[in-house]
């Protein structure tokens, strides 16, 4: 099953040429499974013995510290593993786990995850502010808040408070309170494409991102208006297109001003994350995006790595009376 034509035309000018031929190539591939160790309920020198004992052929992420990865043929014995039964390790994408390290939540701080589920980077996160510190994990649809209750209380994430709502209004609770924000968008999941998996495509559409990029840009909004004046936030997607990344960031820095600075992505310097990050679009299909977009990180997919684009914002001063 080919990939959409429109999605393939699109690549080609979003992905630098020398890169293009590679990034094809990865829609086509048996992925590898990463995961990390989940540290609230076991050691991770403990775990990592147990996975070796047990015959996992699990190896480090270099560069991303906690994050490991098992080839496509080691996936099934990963998932029979003793540490996955009991919950001491947790299947998440490499590109998923950068998020919560660009954000880098310090122990003891108070985070808001604004678009939690299924609860990935919420246990993550609170593994990072630790018992003195706080997640309050934001989900609109019902099920998936459920899911995520789950998943974050079978992480041990005590310190998470899950909340059954909208993201868009809840900074009206808690106006300018949280030490950072990650907003994790939904988006149109272009770096999840698989081409022989026709349900990854199934919904996409020129249509599908600009009815994702109306959702994010009020989700970023209201992100920036729970951030304290000298916070920071992180915004993500798992897709490539540009009117749902550098074009959302582009409208919050004119939404905001000079109270919201984008600054660097804050992405490993070095190992697989690093050699695939390339810079944020300054210009997309005649638009010029502010040069400070360049700091901006797409992530290219790999064998390890699933497409992903992470920018950092630092709040300057209070927004409380900047209209939406």
């Amino acid at each position: 099953m080919p990939l959409p034509a429109p999605f393939v035309e699109r690549l080609q000018q979003i992905v630098p040429e020398d890169r293009y031929d590679a990034v094809i190539a990865t829609f086509e591939e048996p992925p590898a499974t990463g995961f990390r160790v989940n540290t609230m309920l076991r050691d991770e020198a403990d775990t990592l013995s147990v996975l070796h004992d047990e015959g996992v052929p699990a190896e480090p992420v270099p560069g991303v510290e906690g994050a490991y990865w098992v080839p496509a043929e080691g996936r099934a014995a990963l998932l029979a593993s003793r540490p996955y039964a009991d919950g001491h390790i947790y299947v998440q994408n490499v590109s998923s786990q950068l998020a919560p390290i660009a954000l880098a939540a310090r122990p003891g701080e108070r985070v808001l995850d604004l678009c939690a589920a299924p609860g990935s980077k919420t246990g993550q996160l609170s593994a990072m502010v630790g018992p003195e510190g706080e997640v309050t994990a934001v989900e609109k649809a019902r099920p998936r808040f459920y899911k995520l209750k789950a998943n974050v209380y079978a992480q041990g994430a005590t310190n998470v408070l899950p909340w059954l709502g909208n993201g868009a209004v809840y900074w009206r609770r808690e106006p300018e309170s949280f030490d950072r924000v990650l907003v994790d968008a939904p988006c149109s999941t272009e770096g999840r494409f698989r081409a022989h998996d026709p349900e990854t495509t199934a919904y996409w559409s020129p249509r599908k991102i600009k009815e994702m990029r109306s959702k994010q840009t009020k989700l970023l909004w209201a992100g920036v208006q729970a951030l304290k004046p000298g916070g920071t936030l992180v915004y993500s997607t798992c897709t490539f297109s540009p009117e749902e990344n550098e074009g959302v960031i582009d409208k919050a820095l004119r939404t905001f001003g000079d109270a919201v600075e984008v600054v660097d992505a804050g992405l490993p310097r070095s190992g697989p994350a690093a050699e695939q990050s390339v810079p944020g679009l300054t210009s997309w299909r005649g638009k010029t995006y502010p040069e400070a977009l360049a700091q901006t990180r797409r992530v290219l997919p790999s064998a390890l790595l699933e497409g992903f684009y992470i920018a950092r914002l630092a709040k300057r001063a209070s927004t409380v009376n900047v209209q939406e």
